[in-house]
């Protein structure tokens, strides 16, 4: 399923480069074209329309979301506002007021969710706490706690998880006093090859970060910031998101198994609802067309074959990234030590089948 997700965004992110390009060149070298009131018009709304209908077509076929479709329209709208040449930007004034609707539209929901979190500040440290004791991850423990606390603006409390948790294991410190918990803990990075991958990327954004902000340069000053803005919170999210897998083994308590893959995704899964724990894996054709499985593993310089499969009685749902959900009924497993945690797994099961 991730291959399917990963597939989709690259179709998206590919779509939409080739459009940008076309799009830079015909201003380019046409930009007298759009003197004309009507051809100006015709492109700020074909080229919103045409992000959003490949967003629909590629990344929204795994998950519908007309929110998202909006957002990406208007992100179109701002390239096509960049891309304008200075001069027509003036003659097209109402792309500005638009701008400024969508910008006060932001400062508003981000004053009404600031107020929410200080008007019940209290609340959400004491239940915090308390649910840290039962859910054991940030991810987890911040989902249930805004669904404890909050009532209204909880989706929009949701979808700021992936950022809350960036800034969590930013700063997070780990107490030399720290007792570890009283359950088992199975690592699922250490025997991997993602460690290298990760400094790969690292590097590789590092040089990006440069290249980039100096070629845009030559275009613009703005977009040029603005480029190296995004780039360097993409390289924040990637030490983040390494830092959370190291500080987030896979928890089995005696109820569930509580999972969480960096800040990418996390799910607690209940014993009684596993149908079979097997080692026998789905061949990789067959799990190619899965979309209703979760893979819990690292990428690699390899594709590697998971260890273990995890087959459910009822489907669970995994929260991903800017609290998107989706819904699983197959697991696949990779972790350190595949035979341990097959074997208190089965135990835990057979336990609590035992004791119903």
């Amino acid at each position: 399923m991730h291959r399917i997700r990963n597939s989709r965004y690259m179709q998206f992110i590919a779509a939409s480069l080739f459009a940008l390009s076309v799009l830079y060149l015909a201003v380019r070298k046409h930009g007298y074209a759009l003197e004309h009131t009507s051809v100006l018009l015709s492109l700020t709304i074909v080229f919103p329309l045409y992000l959003a209908v490949v967003y629909r077509m590629t990344i929204g076929r795994i998950k519908r979301s007309w929110k998202a479709c909006v957002s990406v329209a208007a992100f179109g709208l701002v390239i096509v506002y960049v891309i304008i040449p200075p001069p027509l930007r003036e003659q097209y004034r109402f792309i500005k007021y638009v701008f400024f609707v969508i910008e006060s539209l932001f400062i508003v929901i981000e004053l009404w969710i600031a107020w929410s979190i200080i008007r019940n500040l209290r609340a959400f440290i004491r239940t915090f706490r308390v649910k840290k004791t039962k859910h054991f991850y940030f991810l987890s423990t911040y989902a249930h706690t805004i669904e404890a606390v909050f009532r209204r603006p909880v989706f929009l409390l949701r979808i700021m998880i992936t950022e809350i948790a960036v800034l969590y294991y930013l700063t997070y410190r780990k107490k030399r006093r720290h007792l570890p918990l009283p359950y088992p803990t199975y690592s699922y990075h250490k025997k991997t090859e993602y460690f290298g991958v990760f400094l790969m990327l690292v590097h590789a954004m590092l040089i990006e970060i440069v290249g980039v902000h100096w070629l845009v340069m030559q275009w613009s000053e703005v977009a040029a910031w603005t480029v190296t803005f995004f780039d360097v919170y993409f390289l924040l999210v990637l030490i983040a998101d390494y830092r959370a897998i190291t500080l987030s083994p896979i928890i089995l308590a005696p109820d569930r198994i509580h999972i969480q893959l960096g800040i990418r995704s996390f799910v607690e899964l209940e014993y009684a609802n596993i149908e079979e724990i097997t080692w026998d894996v789905t061949q990789k054709p067959k799990r190619k067309k899965e979309t209703d499985a979760y893979s819990v593993a690292l990428l690699g310089f390899f594709d590697e074959e998971p260890k273990l499969e995890i087959r459910l009685r009822q489907p669970v749902e995994v929260i991903g990234l800017l609290g998107r959900k989706n819904t699983v009924r197959k697991l696949y497993v990779t972790v350190d030590d595949a035979h341990g945690f097959y074997e208190t797994v089965s135990e835990n099961w057979k336990r609590v089948l035992q004791g119903k």
